[in-house]
């Protein structure tokens, strides 16, 4: 009788060896890098945090502060606090493809995703994109467009106007104007939500939602689609919105023209663009780059210009300097001021780049390191595997002493005056208010247009009073803030 295990046993055995020898190479590559004890076993740990409701930075934050610039936050995860790691992890020397952490955040429709610039993962599809749609994203070309931000301009001066010297919740106001405006800039039409004077499509609370999905999904990525994304979840999932309709209404108007594109607006640019490279672009694509980039677009502007307010109205000298000098410009208080009058004020340049670099992203902005010939790469002096997902801490490095000086937890407009051009470079860089590199945002040229007209006028055209302002801790993904506020118009 043959004394030698079963077939089936060997096997077993075998397989059995083969994970332990994996789960050993994966657990034990970073064992020269430190962090909690559970952070080598499991990702769970900080998920449930997360899923309890802490935010995924302030875990991070609190790991540096314990062991070092350095840190494992999970079995295949690091977390760089330096700046310095910056260029490492987001240049363009190496690009390193968005890490699995950004899957929750994708939208399947018929068991394809939705291409945005933000969760397409596929470095060379977001490359071809941008090819072919990057000019149509440029100062110049949005400045042809200023007429329209006028319009909704207008509209918000005058539903403020018939609220002269009553207290105001200014964000709300400038949400309704932000998502208008873009509405406006992709469509040549507004939504409508500024003369209603509400979010008719329930908008905010919804882009809020997906957010807060992706907080509490990004680091478990596969059980997220295992859960959300499998096809019973798809089949009842509703993928179409008012603002889809709206896209898919105005591509078909535009289709039935029989005109070719002229690049006019937002969806205009995006059609000619995929007229110009229909495999790169599909007309699902046109869609979804449109709305999307009205979600991030509008998002992203009434958070900066909301916090730049109540920052400034919460320490009054700020807003006194910032009041002076707008006043100084000689602008019409009657009308929406125009960039080139206000685009190079000082303070208020100092002002909205003191406020990106407070406005901290809660969430995961990991990168995965691909192979290379050494089995990985260096970054601030620690070799890290490929395959390891990576990231910089946005909270400290945007609080980073060594970059920001000894007040960098203090919001003080002043200190981006009066330096020099190495000294801006290294602020806007640890500041990282539009992120960085390849994955820069591409709607930053028309971010500060719309930031520096909008909180012009406004403090031309009222005296301000604040009643409640300040951080009011988080909304779904976004910092949130209060600001109400006693408006009245100014006369002269």
């Amino acid at each position: 009788m043959s004394t030698l295990p079963p077939l089936p046993t060997i096997a077993g055995l075998g397989l059995l060896v083969a994970i332990g020898i994996a789960l050993f190479s994966r657990y034990h590559a970073l064992r020269h890098i430190p962090g909690p004890r559970l952070a080598s076993i499991t990702d769970l740990w900080a998920a449930w945090r997360v899923f309890r409701g802490e935010y995924y930075m302030d875990v991070v934050a609190e790991l540096h502060s314990k062991y070092g610039p350095v840190v494992r936050t999970g079995p295949n995860r690091v977390s760089f606090a330096s700046p310095d790691a910056i260029a490492d992890i987001y240049g363009t020397s190496y690009v390193y493809p968005k890490a699995d952490s950004y899957s929750p955040m994708t939208v399947l429709a018929n068991g394809q995703e939705l291409a945005t610039l933000v969760t397409t993962r596929d470095e060379k599809r977001v490359t071809g994109i941008k090819r072919h749609i990057s000019a149509g994203f440029s100062a110049s070309t949005w400045l042809k467009q200023e007429d329209q931000i006028d319009e909704t301009i207008s509209i918000l001066l005058d539903q403020l106007r018939s609220r002269s010297g009553t207290t105001i919740s200014l964000n709300r106001w400038l949400s309704l104007w932000s998502f208008d405006t873009l509405t406006t800039l992709a469509f040549s039409e507004t939504r409508g939500f500024l003369k209603a004077g509400t979010d008719l499509d329930d908008v905010f609370a919804s882009s809020q939602k997906r957010f807060a999905h992706w907080r509490h999904w990004a680091l478990a990525p596969n059980l997220e689609a295992l859960i959300y994304k499998n096809w019973l979840m798809q089949k009842f999932q509703k993928t179409s919105t008012s603002l889809a309709q709206m896209a898919i209404t105005r591509i078909q108007q535009r289709k039935a023209a029989d005109k070719n594109a002229t690049g006019r607006d937002l969806l205009d640019r995006y059609l000619a663009a995929s007229q110009e490279a229909p495999d790169v672009i599909r007309p699902h694509d046109v869609v979804a780059l449109t709305i999307s980039t009205i979600h991030a677009g509008s998002d992203t502007v009434a958070l900066t210009t909301s916090l730049a307010l109540s920052y400034a109205l919460s320490n009054l000298p700020i807003f006194r300097r910032l009041e002076q000098e707008i006043l100084a410009a000689g602008l019409d208080p009657f009308v929406p001021v125009q960039f080139a009058d206000v685009e190079r004020l000082p303070y208020l340049d100092a002002l909205l780049r003191e406020t990106l670099r407070f406005t901290v992203n809660p969430n995961i902005n990991e990168r995965t390191i691909t192979s290379s010939p050494l089995g990985g790469v260096t970054i601030c002096d620690t070799f890290i595997p490929a395959g390891t997902d990576v990231a910089v801490s946005d909270w400290d490095v945007t609080r980073s002493k060594a970059v920001f000086g000894a007040d960098a937890e203090i919001f003080r407009p002043e200190r981006w005056l009066d330096i020099d051009e190495k000294t801006r470079r290294d602020y806007d860089r640890a500041s990282m208010g539009f992120s960085w590199g390849r994955r820069m945002c591409i709607g930053q040229h028309l971010a500060r247009i719309e930031m520096k007209k909008l909180v012009a006028t406004l403090v031309r055209s009222f005296e301000m009073e604040p009643v409640k302002v300040g951080e009011a801790g988080w909304g779904g993904g976004f910092k949130a803030c209060n600001l109400d506020v006693k408006m009245s118009e100014r006369k002269s």
